[in-house]
């Protein structure tokens, strides 16, 4: 035997609530119905399973993985030295001094011509901040003051490369 130990003035909203209760029989009409839709998914799936060839999902899968591995191999080209980064190539110019402003091979062509396309040295002073677009360190506290340097041209003038002397 149970006692009911509700308050008076909740009593209706418990009455209220066991009235709108479903019962056993409306629970396994639901249970019935929710797994007879999930049996046709399935069913459906099955079916698109299939018709779909396996060798679409394997090219699938085998497209993916080639994918990664050409990113993983680019990636690791990337670290490496780039072709022609050589020291043995790249000691000309960095016992001179200069830092190319062209392309590497025209900067060699230049500097093999000898006497017939010679190039001329011309002294002069850059504002420090032009470091920066060369890729060279640079305080901006310093930015105005001038920086010594001599330019590397060739006769038509165009400037080949830069050596900053101080």
């Amino acid at each position: 035997m149970t006692t009911d130990t509700t308050p008076d003035w909740l009593r209706p909203a418990r009455e209220e609530f066991a009235r709108l209760q479903p019962g056993a029989e409306q629970d396994a009409a639901l249970l019935a119905q929710l797994t007879a839709l999930q049996q046709a998914r399935h069913a459906r799936q099955r079916d698109i399973d299939e018709h779909e060839p396996h060798w679409l999902r394997r090219l699938a899968w085998g497209s993916g993985a080639l994918g990664a591995a050409a990113a993983v191999l680019l990636s690791a080209m990337l670290l490496l030295d780039p072709p022609g980064a050589g020291s043995a190539q790249a000691a000309p110019v960095a016992s001179s001094g200069f830092i190319p402003l062209v392309p590497e091979r025209e900067f060699r062509a230049a500097l093999a011509a000898g006497r017939s396309a010679a190039v001329w040295l011309q002294p002069t002073e850059l504002p420090r901040e032009r470091l920066a677009l060369l890729g060279l360190p640079f305080d901006a506290a310093r930015a105005d003051e001038l920086v010594h340097a001599e330019l590397m041209l060739n006769p038509s003038g165009q400037v080949l490369a830069v050596r900053i002397l101080n």
